[in-house]
């Protein structure tokens, strides 16, 4: 399960009380104290998100509840990430200190984006926990903040999600003013490059340079401590060049090959369990939320032959990738 902070609970928890569910009850249900929310050290698990979501959604009546969370445009729910994106110059600066603290963050999945000429495609790959209303609710964040946040009128020129509408699509197209399609083969937003070029109202270089200063110390102190979501992160960049060692890592965090062997045996892991746990989750992630070809999968995932990337996932997962594609199934977590 991966860890969420408590600052993005805390920014449902709020939309969900503001649109009339009695707090205290809604935490009640789910056990969790008050002073849990309010701790910036803690966290919670991907399951305890959901479930707030799902008893929001039947408080209220709202199938579609994550769509209208991320409309609300909250950007407590990003954490320290969020306040810097907003003082970034535009939303490409904001792209690039996206995916360097994306560690930070602890969402539901990783955020990537492709170039084809004026066209950016912003795709998100949920993890496995995630439900079709916190996809909904990222993808709609993004565009709410872009709405509400930059010296510009232009809308995005397609949005997309994997799964079938929760409600009436005329809203969604209303709201994101083009075109909305569900079933589709990716989540995400497809814009073109020039929106993202358009200057950010509230930039402020000064309060960047400080917010962005305490990001790194937060980076810094994940690294020292060999932080698990760091190397994580790390072999997810770097795969689609390399399969890293474990000098890579180690020199990535700041440690000795020494060191770090022993902190993953206290960490009761290794270099080969972690990197099979992210092949695994991204492999996951791309036949079920891309139409991408299996060979190209293979590729990205640092496998040289795409027989080696066939026999690791029926290994994983008992399938195929290519029967996995046509009837995608929930995987349970584990270390491989």
């Amino acid at each position: 399960m991966q860890n969420i902070p408590s600052f993005a609970l805390a920014a449902l928890l709020n939309f969900l009380a503001d649109k009339g569910v009695e707090r205290d009850v809604l935490l009640g249900k789910l056990s969790i104290a008050e002073s849990d929310i309010c701790s910036t050290d803690k966290k919670f698990s991907a399951s305890e998100y959901e479930r707030m979501m799902q008893l929001g959604q039947q408080a209220l009546g709202e199938p579609n509840i994550g769509f209208l969370h991320g409309k609300s445009s909250d950007i407590g729910q990003w954490g320290l990430l969020g306040f810097i994106v907003l003082a970034s110059e535009n939303l490409w600066q904001a792209l690039g200190y996206q995916r360097r603290y994306q560690c930070l963050l602890g969402a539901l999945g990783t955020a990537y984006h492709e170039i084809d000429g004026d066209i950016v495609t912003m795709r998100w790959l949920s993890s496995q926990e995630a439900s079709a209303n916190s996809i909904e609710q990222v993808i709609t964040a993004w565009v709410a903040f872009a709405f509400t946040h930059t010296i510009s009128d232009q809308k995005p020129v397609s949005v997309h999600f994997v799964h079938s509408p929760l409600a009436d699509v005329a809203q969604y197209r209303e709201f994101f003013g083009c075109d909305v399609y569900f079933n589709a083969p990716f989540n995400g937003v497809v814009v073109n490059r020039a929106s993202l070029e358009s200057p950010l109202i509230n930039h402020n270089e000064e309060v960047l340079q400080v917010l962005c200063c305490h990001a790194e110390n937060q980076l810094s102190e994940k690294k020292a401590g060999a932080s698990l979501s760091v190397i994580r992160q790390f072999i997810t960049e770097v795969l689609p060049d390399k399969v890293p060692e474990l000098s890579d890592v180690a020199q990535h965090i700041g440690m000795s090959t020494r060191q770090l062997q022993r902190h993953f045996q206290k960490a009761d892991t290794n270099l080969t369990s972690l990197l099979n746990d992210v092949r695994r989750s991204l492999a996951i992630a791309y036949l079920s939320q891309t139409d991408l070809k299996i060979a190209y999968i293979a590729s990205v995932l640092g496998y040289s032959e795409q027989s080696a990337f066939q026999r690791a996932f029926k290994r994983w997962t008992g399938s195929t990738p290519q029967s996995f594609r046509l009837t995608p199934t929930v995987i349970p977590l584990q270390k491989s």
